[in-house]
């Protein structure tokens, strides 16, 4: 007698069985050797989503662990079924808005020996075309060993995480990754000085750290982001990371001022670095990074800055001028425990210090510039006759703002009339004394500008 099947907790045609027959399946798997098949209207039908399936026969030892990976045309769900039951599946697959072939991976560890099924299904009712199926071996972690670099495993995560002991050889640039389509994956790693940990720096929900380690040994703690209770497959690897040829790591010391970037590696502990100034100069200070979130401070003589976000995304910037004297560059992430490498760099510009001025009177047909630090800094300007008042402000690190009053009125104001994010005001004016607002659009806007007005007939 033929009964329904569950697959992934959704019903299927009553036709499957429980315990598949030759003629139920489209064809039998095994380790390192591919098959290829295709989801056509004519496969078994899921009543709940309207999605189509075909199943294929492995054959698996007791603890033995495999890796399946569905790729090619069709945007495909994996489950794995053994008899009857369901034992892995479905995986998280996202197919929309790329161009790229689909890949669906799951991973499964068999409870017992003997024949599971691998359901491909279409990722919904409209999912068909052409696919290529492979199954893959896993080492599957066993006992108190350490895990090194080149290793990969598979493991199965039970209810609080588990913990691995990591042993290091030599100092070097590490790239550790954990995979799961049933979980989202987390990582945590401490030992010898470092603390680090991340969520979603893989792809998808997977988990990933570049961290720079030296000779010791670590405690690598694998769970899920989202759930304690969660448990299901998930794949461990440890790899050395590949540094640019001629790079070498720079974890502090003197910051060179000729725009040269320095490459340099975060775990968890920000990074400080010594920046001398032997006159006054226009300094420009850029920290970035593909790893994490950038966060740049600068400190010394007076003087407190920092910056998140600077012109590119999560990378920062500050740009300010500094009397001579020695700083502290500190680069760290916008978490405690970021973790990759960054490139840090200083760039001198030349610097008229005569026209730097925060404040003050500005003549018509005069520039000065100017240094914001979160505050609006304000201007005099004295009109000797009636005519068009045009006062521009512009910089490469802030989105300009301008307000021009007159007795404590406002005249006009502008944001981004100079092009770009510059700022620039034209107003007809009598004779007479008027105040010049400059600020950033933010609030915590901190860079320099420059300042240019003059008075047309």
């Amino acid at each position: 007698m033929k009964k329904t099947l569950l697959l992934g907790g959704v019903l299927l045609l009553p036709q499957i069985a429980m315990s598949q027959t030759p003629s139920d399946l489209a064809g039998t798997l095994a380790i390192g050797s591919p098959v290829r098949g295709e989801i056509t209207t004519r496969d078994r039908i899921n009543y709940n989503d309207g999605s189509r399936s075909v199943l294929y026969a492995i054959d698996l030892d007791a603890g033995q662990a495999v890796s399946l990976q569905a790729s090619g045309a069709l945007c495909a769900k994996l489950v794995v079924l053994h008899a009857g039951e369901r034992v892995a599946g479905p995986n998280t697959v996202k197919c929309e808005g790329t161009s790229e072939p689909a890949t669906s991976r799951l991973s499964v560890m068999a409870a017992e020996k003997g024949r599971y099924e691998v359901a491909v299904s279409g990722a919904g009712s409209r999912a068909f075309g052409p696919f290529r199926l492979e199954a893959k071996a896993l080492q599957v972690h066993r006992g108190d060993s350490p895990l090194q670099a080149g290793t990969e495993i598979a493991d199965f995560l039970r209810e609080g995480g588990r913990s691995y002991r990591l042993a290091i050889r030599q100092s070097g640039y590490y790239v550790i990754d954990m995979r799961s389509d049933e979980f989202d994956s987390a990582l945590e790693l401490s030992g010898n000085g470092v603390s680090v940990n991340d969520d979603d720096g893989g792809d998808n929900l997977n988990a990933r750290l570049r961290v720079p380690l030296e000779p010791g040994t670590y405690t690598l703690r694998t769970k899920s982001a989202i759930d304690g209770s969660a448990t299901g497959m998930y794949e461990l690897s440890i790899s050395t990371g590949a540094l640019p040829a001629g790079v070498r790591l720079r974890n502090g010391g003197e910051l060179a001022t000729d725009g040269n970037a320095l490459t340099g590696a975060l775990t968890g502990t920000p990074r400080e670095y010594q920046l001398r100034i032997a006159q006054p100069s226009r300094i420009t200070l850029d920290l970035a990074s593909d790893d994490f979130d950038t966060v740049l401070e600068l400190q010394g003589n007076g003087v407190t800055l920092s910056n998140d976000d600077g012109p590119d995304g999560t990378n920062s910037r500050l740009s300010t001028v500094l009397q001579p004297g020695t700083y502290q560059v500190k680069a760290r992430g916008l978490g405690d425990s970021a973790s990759g490498l960054f490139r840090l760099s200083a760039t001198r510009q030349a610097f008229d210090a005569a026209s730097f001025r925060n404040g003050g009177a500005i003549a018509p047909g005069s520039a000065i510039t100017g240094m914001l630090g979160g505050e609006a800094l304000r201007y005099t300007v004295e009109v000797p006759h009636a005519g068009r008042l045009v006062v521009d402000m512009t910089s490469d690190d802030v989105d300009s703002v301008l307000e021009l009053q007159r007795d404590g009125r406002s005249v006009a104001e502008d944001d981004d009339s100079g092009g770009e994010s510059n700022a620039r005001i034209s107003t007809d004016v009598e004779p007479g004394t008027y105040t010049i607002i400059a600020k950033g659009f933010n609030d915590s806007a901190s860079g320099l500008f420059e300042l240019r007005t003059r008075l047309e007939q």
